[in-house]
């Protein structure tokens, strides 16, 4: 069995409970962890992981909506800590089925209930360490790829992450060897996550816009065209903000071009018009982000898309 050099690693641990944070300290120094810092509140974790690299995060969470799973989300997103492809741990003592599903969710790699045991949790590290899941990207996920081989049908493409507890528990990297090696990866990596973004975000774009202009025939759904229009607006401006982060000057430009368009959308001026060219925007950028694709290919996917959707909708 592979001997993991786990005292080379750096842990963070948040817990807002004095003993639970003690506990799982000690578990962690148990296993041969040696830099642990623990957090009694989520503000002084995120202002430490603005400085800090950590390799694994265990967080405790008692709700679905618990403040801490937004943060791992967050991470995964690349808006906070410098590696956001750092292992995460969620640990509860709630077995609630809706607070596991929220934990996963948020592109944690695992969930651990509570109490477990030192064996338990030395299992899962190893499982991270050496057999980690690569990485997938939707319209409103980061994180490790859960799906069965057989469900593997879908365009999302698989990333193999850096995963930098690795590269010092099994590989042996310490000092400015490792420093350098997760650097370089987690710039790679964060490239890859943020065009893979801007990708889907495109794509959903097109789908939100196919809607609307079907709803701009219909007098009864004015909420509806401003709330799908609102979408729009939204995904656009996230999408200018990750081709910003990437000095991505085309669909920067194209997804200004598709918010102005919205704005006078929202106004109240040729809707149906305005969301055809949305359409034809959204289609224009899956292109340019995605060149090995032909045109009619990406609007043939949209079309089919929301055909299934509408599909569904009529069978409901």
């Amino acid at each position: 069995m592979t001997a993991l050099r786990l005292d080379l690693a750096s842990v963070a641990v948040f817990d807002p409970v004095a003993m639970n944070r003690n506990a799982t300290r000690n578990v962690l120094y148990s296993l041969g962890f040696r830099e642990i810092e623990s957090y009694a509140t989520l503000d002084d974790m995120r202002r430490a992981m603005a400085t800090r690299d950590f390799d694994l995060l265990v967080l405790e969470a008692g709700a679905p909506d618990d403040a801490a799973l937004d943060v791992a989300a967050r991470i995964r997103r690349g808006e906070l800590a410098r590696n956001p492809f750092m292992i995460v741990l969620v640990t509860t003592w709630s077995p609630d089925s809706g607070l596991i599903r929220s934990a996963l969710n948020c592109g944690a790699d695992d969930v651990l209930s509570r109490p477990y045991s030192t064996s338990a949790l030395s299992e899962r590290m190893r499982t991270h360490v050496l057999a980690r899941k690569g990485f997938v990207v939707t319209s409103d996920y980061v994180g490790p790829d859960r799906r069965k081989a057989g469900d593997r049908t879908g365009s999302a493409q698989v990333i193999e992450v850096v995963n930098s507890l690795r590269l010092k528990a099994a590989e042996g990297l310490s000092g400015l060897a490792a420093q350098a090696a997760v650097e370089g990866q987690v710039r790679e990596n964060r490239a890859q996550v943020n065009l893979e973004r801007m990708r889907r975000a495109a794509f959903q774009i097109g789908v939100i816009a196919g809607f609307v202009a079907q709803e701009a025939r219909n007098a009864d759904a004015t909420g509806a065209r401003r709330a799908d229009l609102d979408k729009i607006l939204a995904t656009a401006q996230d999408l200018a903000s990750l081709a910003t982060a990437e000095k991505a000057e085309q669909p920067l430009k194209t997804a200004q071009t598709i918010i102005g368009v919205v704005k006078t959308a929202l106004q109240g001026d040729e809707i149906e018009k305005n969301v055809q060219l949305i359409g034809r925007l959204s289609v224009a950028l899956q292109v340019t982000l995605s060149p090995d694709r032909a045109e009619d290919e990406c609007r043939a996917e949209l079309d089919q898309t929301l055909e299934r959707i509408r599909i569904r909708a009529r069978r409901a």
